[in-house]
This record gives structure tokens, sequence and C-alpha cells, in this order.
């Protein structure tokens, strides 16, 4: 959670999901708010030109810190104009943001009946992730299209778990269940092998992990490499740099999803401010957020019919209950990897035939 006080009494709430959450809070501590105190904070875009300036040889880590400084500052500034955080990112192009159900890797009845029950709950789009035994997706998505027919849209999400002639081998099996595209099939600097795999495909490719800036995006477009990208304003920078990042791809004929970096309350409602406000998120976005145990708002974000409806209150909207906040922050909790434990000598990127 960030917190940027004014000498007015104003308070910007913001929070910075990502990796290695300890270094994150380290560098908004002590590296970013030296060019933040004393500062103007309604001058969002040269704030954050002076942080990406400093840490420009160490972006990477970087942008999760200047993703929750600049949530915050949005807020910080839509409390003090009194306009919601979407007025401030180009004005609202929609009224509520859809996002998916998300599916994990289980057996194929359970997700069949996971996927209907957000098919009920009025989700249109699914996700489920895939890539470590091919049979058993393919009988998931066997089950889930005869559970709840082929209007619901399916994307799948590799997690860079592929080589080239595996991920083709594999998406080509999968086609027949109308996939609406598949995410990430190959490692994330292999630009030439998502290239590959997107001609030897009939349905699109996405660009996940391999999508995090500007300049990424760019390199994406040049080599032709994907039809869509999952933009995660964490990864990028803040919520502005994933706007151009959406911009930057509507130009070039892609499409765009937000991605989610689990998130809590303050940085889904950021997403959802950003997903109303840009008319270049063509897809439902992510959220991990049902499968949060606790937040720390006083109010849960609420979804409704597969969507979650903007907030019209001044900023992000949204208030911090300090008791969740302070509970929270005593636990002392690690990162265990995505998926279960596979054993040592099996190649976590790029299976082989």
């Amino acid at each position: 959670m960030v917190k940027i006080h004014t000498d007015e009494g104003i308070v910007g709430l913001g929070e910075a999901p990502g990796p290695t959450l300890p270094t994150i809070q380290t560098i908004i501590d002590r590296e970013f708010s030296q060019f933040l105190i004393g500062q103007d904070p309604l001058r969002i875009d040269w704030l954050m030109q002076r942080l990406e300036e400093y840490a420009r040889n160490w972006a990477g880590i970087a942008n999760y810190a200047m993703s929750g400084i600049e949530i915050a500052l949005f807020d910080l500034k839509g409390k003090a104009l009194g306009v919601p955080v979407a007025e401030l990112l180009g004005g609202r192009t929609r009224e509520a943001a859809p996002v998916i159900g998300y599916l994990f890797i289980d057996e194929p009845e359970a997700n069949a009946q996971k996927a209907a029950d957000f098919v009920n709950l009025g989700h249109n789009e699914l996700k489920i992730k895939v890539g470590r035994n091919l049979s058993q997706d393919y009988d998931t998505l066997a089950a889930i299209r005869d559970r709840v027919g082929y209007d619901v849209k399916i994307r799948i999400d590799a997690n860079m778990n592929w080589s080239v002639p595996t991920a083709i081998k594999w998406i080509k099996a999968l086609e027949p269940f109308d996939l609406q595209f598949t995410e990430q099939p190959v490692a994330d600097f292999d630009i030439e092998g998502m290239a590959i795999v997107r001609r030897a495909v009939s349905s699109p490719i996405a660009a996940d992990e391999g999508c995090t800036s500007v300049r990424s995006a760019l390199a994406l477009i040049k080599a032709e490499a994907c039809d869509v990208f999952v933009v995660y304003p964490s990864e990028a920078g803040g919520l502005t740099r994933a706007a151009m990042i959406a911009e930057l791809a509507a130009n070039a004929g892609k499409w765009c999803s937000i991605g989610s970096w689990a998130e809590l309350g303050v940085a889904t409602t950021a997403n959802v401010h950003l997903a109303a406000a840009s008319p270049y998120f063509t897809f439902a976005n992510d959220t991990h957020y049902p499968l949060q145990l606790r937040d720390v708002l006083t109010e849960p974000v609420a979804i409704k019919d597969g969507k979650v409806a903007l907030q019209h209150s001044p900023g992000l909207g949204v208030s911090l209950d300090d008791s969740a906040v302070a509970e929270l922050a005593a636990l002392e909790l690690r990162e265990s990897p995505f998926y279960d434990d596979i054993e040592g000598e099996a190649p976590s990127v790029g299976q082989i035939l």
C-alpha cells in the first residue's frame, strides 16, 4: 500500500503489486521518495518522468514501484479536483469494466463446473491455465464446452511453458474448442519464436510476460509476433504507460486486455478506472480479486454480472480499512511457485515434444 500526504491534508492511496514486495517497498521509501517530497503532486507526468529517468538502468522492478506511486498521485489529484480517476485518464468510455472468470489447472469436470458457475454469475469470457498435460487440457476444454457451449469465449494461458514446436502442436490440438487467444506460449524474450507460432496456428496469439513496456510492445509489433497485448499497469510503470501501450496496439491493429498481478482492492479499482477510460481494452480484463481471502478496503470491490462498475466518487472512490492493513502487514509471506511443484530436472520454460 502507498500513501502520499499533502500539506493541505489530502491523502492519495496507491498499491504496488508485483514480485519481491520488500524490494518494491524499499524502492519507494528510499529511492523514489526523494523525487516526490516537496513537489506539486498534480504534476503527475513530470514526476513520473523523473522516476523513470532515475531508474532507467533497473526499470523492471522499478516499474512496479512507479505504478503504486502513480495510482496514489491520481487518487490524490482526483480528490483535489473532485473528479474520478477515469476523468483524469481521458474520460469515461464505459460505465463498467468486464472481467474474466479465472480457472486454474484442475480435473476436467471440476473446471467444467467452475466454468458453469462463472457463466451463471454473468461472465461471458473465461481464462484457463494450460500447458502441463495435453490430454488433460483437451479433456478440460471439451468438458467446459460441453457444459457452457460456444457462445462463451475461452482464452488459454501457457505462461511461457512451451518450446516453439510444442506450442504449435498444443495450440493446434486445442483450436477445435474455439480459442479466443493463447497467452504467451513461449518465453517472454523469444519474440522470433512467438512470430513463428503465430504464423503456424489459426487462432490469435497474445503477448503477456513479453509485453511490459512501450518498447517491448514496439518490438512485438515490428516482428508481427502477436495479435493481442495483455497489459499490466504494474509492469508498465503505471496507468498512463499502460494506456500508451493500449493506444499503440490499437494503431497497429492489435487488441488489448488488462492483466492481473493479484491486486487487492486499491489497484483493482485503479485498473477499472483505466479500462473505463480507454476504448482500447477490447477483451474482458484479468482479475484475481475473487481469490483474495481478505481485502484492505472498507467496502470490497463488487463484481456483478461479470463486470465491475466504475466508481463516481472523487479519486479512486475507495477507502482503506486501516485495521486490515495493519493485520495483513504483520504477516510474513513469500511468493510460492505459480504451478504445483515439479521435478527439479524438468525444464521450467520450454517443454520439449
